[in-house]
């Protein structure tokens, strides 16, 4: 990837000055009419979520060194195309490692169409569109609240309501919860769910 630093780097600096036929990416923005300076570029194949991060911190490393630039490059054209000239090195060093049909490994051009074409021929996994780290926090939270083990001691016995009764309209606040909730690895007693304005305490 070091030869291909200075172009990246031109790219950071004046993607609209650069030769379209030598930078799929940035053919591919104009063809959508999109801005090449501010276009999103989806496009990175099939590699994996630690290549991807890798290639991100090489560029941050090697191409654009201050991090304020980050906005200018992540998800833009300047690392979509070092995507690109990273699938181009692979296919240079070992063509049937991507599962491509037979090319001319020596004519750069049709490398780096095959290149582009895996990048953008595989969708690549669905990782931050499937998280919702507001819901994943609450899961966590409640499962502290309401499971029920030999950490959670008696607390964890169905005590909720019982300083006061039951709730309104018998509500239930451990419906529903998951049976891995229940860790199974403690005796209760039925003292336990005696309605108390005392507050249990236990020393196991």
């Amino acid at each position: 990837m070091a030869p291909s630093i200075n172009i990246l780097r031109a790219l950071l600096a004046d993607p609209e000055l650069q030769d379209s036929g030598s930078i799929p990416a940035k053919a591919w923005l104009e063809s959508r009419g999109d801005n090449v300076a501010t276009g999103i570029v989806p496009f990175t194949g099939n590699l994996s979520i630690i290549a991807r991060a890798q290639l991100a911190n090489w560029f941050e490393t090697h191409v654009a060194v201050d991090k304020k630039l980050r906005r200018y490059w992540l998800g833009h054209l300047p690392i979509a195309h070092a995507c690109t000239l990273y699938l181009v090195a692979l296919l240079q060093k070992n063509p049937s490692a991507l599962n491509v049909k037979k090319f001319n490994v020596n004519d750069d051009n049709e490398v780096l169409r095959v290149a582009w074409n895996i990048q953008t021929a595989d969708v690549p996994e669905r990782v931050w569109a499937d998280i919702d780290v507001d819901k994943e926090c609450l899961e966590c939270l409640e499962e502290e609240m309401f499971k029920r083990s030999l950490l959670a001691g008696v607390a964890g016995n169905f005590q909720w309501g019982l300083d006061a009764g039951d709730h309104q309209d018998r509500w239930n606040p451990y419906a529903g919860t998951p049976p891995m909730w229940n860790h199974e690895d403690r005796e209760s007693s039925e003292g336990e769910h005696e309605v108390s304005h005392y507050i249990i305490l236990s020393l196991e």
